[in-house]
């Protein structure tokens, strides 16, 4: 990579970075509220985000703009106590590894298997839903595990049946972040990939 293309990869990383910490700070813009559809159902489309700059901008890119995520998250959980989403997102763990996987994984794969060339639709939706199971899996994941060995009285999260209780909780939504993560992911990364240079 010469020179001109670093220089290129460093300004489109730093966009993404914007828009994710615009999507992480400003309401509504992080998520699209599906309330209309079905009650208390909401998409949260950071994923999205992450996995166009992995697919577009390759594996280093995607892993800083999901650690200005997973960073945002973990100071917002810290500043902001009391809450359920505090009490997961407060645990390092649980902030960063989840969101820095999905950076790690969809660039890796996007590289491995259409380095330098236009990626199909499908795939591209693919990496949308991809990056929005494995964001929920592994939150459900080290969320349990971190639960297990933490005192839970005070937060109205049950000891018996946890990972069921969790899954019920955090995966509710999971069936239409999968569909709007991948159709953003195919529908943006379509366009944006026929202008962008190849990384």
């Amino acid at each position: 990579m010469n020179k001109k293309q670093k220089n290129q990869q460093f300004v489109l990383t730093t966009m993404f970075v914007a828009i994710i910490l615009l999507q992480s700070i400003v309401p509504f813009l992080g998520y699209v509220p599906l309330g209309a559809v079905v009650v208390g159902a909401s998409a949260v489309i950071l994923p999205a985000t992450v996995a166009l700059s992995a697919v577009l901008l390759g594996v280093r890119s995607g892993f800083i703009v999901a650690f200005f995520w997973a960073f945002y998250s973990w100071i917002r959980a810290l500043l902001h106590p009391g809450t359920f989403g505090s009490v997961l997102f407060s645990n390092p763990l649980v902030a960063f590894v989840p969101r820095l996987l999905v950076g790690l994984m969809i660039g890796y794969l996007a590289k491995r298997f259409f380095s330098g060339r236009n990626k199909p639709t499908l795939f591209l939706f693919c990496m949308g839903g991809l990056s929005a199971f494995i964001n929920t899996a592994m939150v459900i994941l080290l969320t349990f595990l971190s639960l297990s060995f933490l005192p839970l009285s005070g937060y109205g999260i049950p000891k018996e049946n946890l990972l069921f209780w969790l899954i019920s909780v955090l995966a509710f939504n999971f069936i239409f972040e999968f569909f709007v993560n991948g159709f953003l992911v195919a529908a943006i990364g379509s366009v944006l990939q026929k202008h962008l240079p190849k990384f």
